[in-house]
């Protein structure tokens, strides 16, 4: 089999699981709330396009790597509790594509609900009246979002491995909420730019990285993509 067809059985898996769909029900509620919220907080008239996107995103951003760390451990976590890694090792396709074709859906499923959460904040803005803003300036905040939104996901790498190594997608998830609250802590002291998985937030607030964020980030990454793919080379799945 080549890398098409095991990526095409891999996204007609997904997208017959509820738990596609349910993610984008459940990541509905963000974007909603928050919207409200915003609108509701502030003095009648006084909030504009650039007032409640920037406002919206900065909060909605690392609510986002919760879905996208989720999204990640559930992908291959699901094949290990649904009792069926001996199924998929079975078949004639090396491992390594197998993993490729994970994590390809992985990025593609967590960019799709990226752009779902900003329409969802967008259409919010609209039917509650937000006005003021340009084209040109909503275009920008979503590209930048969207960028924020592929550096959350690149740090989501090595909840994959945990998910492999831990044969579940329980452990990254409880992972996740402990970084999500010591990210809290460090950025209180100033170590935003430094903690990987910080450092996106830092991006969408600022819309630059210095260069030691960038490699942080970037071995973050790397080192989960290699430790992954090395685990279903190496190591026994059964």
């Amino acid at each position: 089999m080549n890398i098409f067809s095991v990526l095409h059985c891999e996204i007609r898996k997904i997208i017959r699981a509820n738990v596609f769909w349910l993610v984008f029900l459940i990541f509905a509620f963000g974007p909603i709330m928050m919207g409200v919220g915003i609108i509701l907080s502030s003095d009648a008239g006084g909030i504009n396009w650039k007032m409640y996107l920037t406002e919206l995103l900065d909060s909605l951003a690392p609510l986002g790597l919760i879905g996208y760390t989720f999204i990640a451990a559930w992908v291959f976590g699901r094949e290990f509790s649904d009792k069926t890694i001996k199924d998929l090792l079975a078949k004639p396709v090396s491992r390594s594509k197998i993993v490729l074709s994970k994590f390809i859906v992985i990025l593609a499923w967590s960019l799709l609900l990226s752009m779902y959460m900003f329409a969802i904040g967008f259409a919010v803005g609209g039917i509650l009246g937000v006005a003021g803003g340009s084209a040109s300036f909503i275009w920008d905040i979503f590209f930048k979002f969207i960028i924020t939104s592929l550096l959350f996901i690149i740090v989501t790498t090595p909840g994959t491995l945990l998910a492999n190594v831990s044969k579940g997608y329980l452990a990254p998830l409880g992972l996740i909420l402990i970084i999500v609250i010591l990210s809290n802590v460090l950025a209180s002291f100033g170590f935003a730019p430094y903690f990987p998985w910080t450092i996106p937030s830092v991006f969408q607030s600022t819309g630059f990285l210095k260069l030691s964020s960038i490699i942080i980030l970037a071995s973050t990454g790397i080192a989960g993509i290699v430790g992954t793919f090395a685990w279903w080379r190496f190591a026994e799945q059964q």
